[in-house]
């Protein structure tokens, strides 16, 4: 990659959360880019398009289990090591929950967080977005009464 251009690390889980940021691809070409999502055999395939590093795949299902937060560790020390390695001056993330440590450890560092609130979210709000609302320097919605539950937050329309 180029030296010159700022680096920047995008960060999302796979599904949806990736479909949103690829959405940005016109934007995050321009910069030293590494997507972060997680390692499905959907994602995969994406890995012979893009600058793509993985993490570890949340578990299936709604339910909260002692393996959702044991991914949740894996995914926290995954995070030191792509953090450290890729240093961004910003991090994108769209969501979900694999994207919580990464946003933290980003915020301990003084790296600019931006969250984008998934499309999906139309007048409610998602528990990873509740977590990294109050440390994302932008916390953009892609509709307006999505603001409601966010005050700080930017309405820029969607990104599809």
């Amino acid at each position: 990659m180029d030296q010159c251009k700022k680096k920047i690390i995008l960060i999302c889980s796979g599904g949806g959360h990736l479909a949103e940021i690829l959405q940005l691809e016109e934007m995050f070409v321009k910069y030293d880019y590494v997507l972060i999502t997680e390692k499905t055999p959907f994602t995969r395939f994406f890995s012979r398009l893009y600058n793509i590093r993985f993490i570890k795949s949340r578990p299936t299902g709604k339910k909260r289990s002692i393996l959702f937060f044991t991914t949740l560790i894996v995914n926290f020390f995954l995070s030191v090591k792509l953090l450290f390695k890729h240093y961004p001056k910003v991090i994108i993330s769209t969501g979900s929950e694999t994207a919580v440590p990464m946003c933290f450890l980003g915020r301990l560092l003084g790296i600019k967080i931006v969250f984008i609130l998934s499309f999906s979210r139309v007048n409610s709000g998602s528990k990873a977005a509740d977590l990294i609302y109050p440390i994302a320097d932008k916390f953009i919605v892609q509709w307006p009464d999505a603001k409601d539950n966010y005050k700080k937050a930017i309405f820029l329309g969607g990104v599809f």
